[in-house]
């Protein structure tokens, strides 16, 4: 298959929206975890749609957003032309001050198939008119937008919120129609962040009540759970019947990724680390204190990527189990 556009992933949501399943929108900003998250989809033949935030793209540009943006999503388009499955990039948490140096180079050069405006920290008419003018923005191009309308506690990436503010049905409805965003993300109780599923107040008779509401004034959408890390299948899956469509995983794969290299590391200390007392140099690879060398075979980084990418895998696997898309590929 190959790197898909804005049109394709449309069609991917009009089928998961009547069919009842999500798909797991999957942030990374390097390769191991993009291998990993690849590996799962494909073997799952799931669609498979990729996040990259302004955060993640600064990482991988070395300070710079939109070559880093360039260099990742290069990187994806390469290997989605081996794979049978949808590969679709969105552009996460973008907020308005990046519209004209992010968004807008990122639809002319073709680098996503959807975009996320998160101008939900500003007063409803605010988010109102920043939201628009990404949906005119993105029209031409024939790519998504999705908008935000409440507020999330916790921090993602570079965006923090102290407070928590529930979505109104009646005001998604104002918002969708008067911006006319393709998805909307809503807040009913999740977090940013690390947050256990069982500590939080899920409110999913509002996701309900909101979509709903949308079907009502016939502008039905696809409805997003950002902060979705923490939440257990049963929670998922609820939120899914409820109507969310698009759920967002960036937490997770962060901790599964520390803790793999973490054990891996561990595991293989003194094969890696000279013991104590002794120091080496590895530019010269001289030793001080006693004769000792590393394992060349461990301490490749090759080898922790692959136990990395492993991990990865296999909590990415377990969560198209979660939102049911397993098996849903329109492209496999």
């Amino acid at each position: 298959m190959a790197f898909l556009s804005g049109c394709d992933l449309a069609q991917v949501y009009r089928r998961a929206k009547a069919d009842g399943y999500a798909l797991i929108a999957n942030n990374f900003a390097e390769p191991n975890v993009l291998l990993g998250i690849l590996a799962a989809y494909e073997g799952a033949k799931s669609d498979l749609l990729l996040q990259v935030s302004m955060g993640a793209a600064k990482f991988a540009g070395g300070g710079k957003p939109l070559p880093g943006l360039r260099a990742l999503v290069r990187y994806v388009q390469a290997l989605a032309a081996e794979v049978r499955i949808g590969v679709f990039v969105n552009l996460d948490h973008v907020t308005p001050d990046h519209v004209g140096d992010f968004i807008r180079p990122a639809l002319a050069e073709g680098l996503c198939a959807s975009v996320m405006i998160d101008a939900s920290a500003l007063p409803f008419e605010e988010n109102v008119a920043a939201t628009k003018r990404v949906v005119e923005l993105a029209r031409p191009y024939g790519a998504l937008v999705e908008g935000e309308l409440g507020k999330i506690k916790g921090v993602e990436d570079e965006i923090a919120s102290d407070e928590a503010f529930y979505t109104d049905p009646d005001e998604a409805a104002e918002y969708v129609e008067r911006t006319g965003v393709d998805l909307l993300a809503i807040s009913v109780g999740t977090q940013h962040g690390v947050s256990t599923g069982r500590d939080l107040t899920l409110r999913t008779d509002l996701a309900r009540a909101i979509d709903a509401r949308l079907r009502e004034e016939g502008m039905e959408r696809p409805l997003v759970l950002h902060g979705a890390s923490g939440l257990s299948a049963e929670q998922v899956r609820a939120l899914v019947a409820a109507g969310v469509c698009k759920v967002n995983k960036d937490t997770t794969y962060q901790y599964v990724y520390a803790r793999a290299a973490a054990d891996f590391f561990r595991a293989n200390r003194a094969a890696i680390l000279p013991p104590e007392g002794t120091t080496f140099d590895p530019i010269t690879f001289e030793p001080s204190g006693r004769d000792w060398k590393p394992d060349k075979k461990l301490f490749d980084p090759r080898e922790v990527g692959k136990v990395v990418q492993a991990a990865i895998r296999a909590v990415a696997a377990e969560m198209i189990d979660q939102v049911g898309s397993g098996g849903k590929s329109l492209y496999a």
